[in-house]
């Protein structure tokens, strides 16, 4: 079973607060160190003010970190999930990262859980706080 942060957001998320997101992903993925490539562990990672694609560089590579401004639900839901399995790699503290900026930024509209705990998330939450001044109060949700 791998390492594994999941959400579930709603099928369209406001444009100004998903750009406002990408933005301060970009700060703080680019302060973080760490190596981060495109979709497939190779290339570079697209922050683009409708979609966000990143994953590890390869060989620290697992499953690619995507987010898009819309999405698409077959079924009609209003709310649509995601995950993310990371194993752990060094490349785990930015979807971290990443998924405490978006809850920042689009409030309810995405809610997020993890295979870990609060714990787990401490180390990306004190780095989101100290770059952009928030994320102290982000809270994973139990989606049970």
């Amino acid at each position: 079973m791998g390492w594994t942060h999941s959400w579930q957001r709603d099928i369209e998320l406001n444009a100004a607060a998903f750009d406002g997101a990408v933005s301060d992903c970009r700060a703080v993925l680019n302060a973080s160190g760490v190596a981060l490539a495109g979709f497939d562990g190779t290339g570079t990672p697209i922050l683009e003010p409708d979609h966000i694609v990143f994953n590890g560089s390869a060989p620290a590579s697992c499953e690619p970190f995507e987010m898009a401004r819309v999405e698409f639900d077959r079924r009609g839901r209003p709310k649509v999930w995601g995950f993310c399995k990371t194993e752990h790699l060094p490349y785990d503290l930015c979807v971290q990262m990443a998924l405490i900026i978006m809850r920042h930024h689009l409030g309810p509209a995405i809610e997020v859980g993890s295979d870990g705990s609060m714990e787990d998330w401490r180390q990306a939450i004190d780095l989101v706080q100290k770059e952009l001044g928030y994320g102290a109060d982000f809270q994973l949700t139990d989606f049970g």
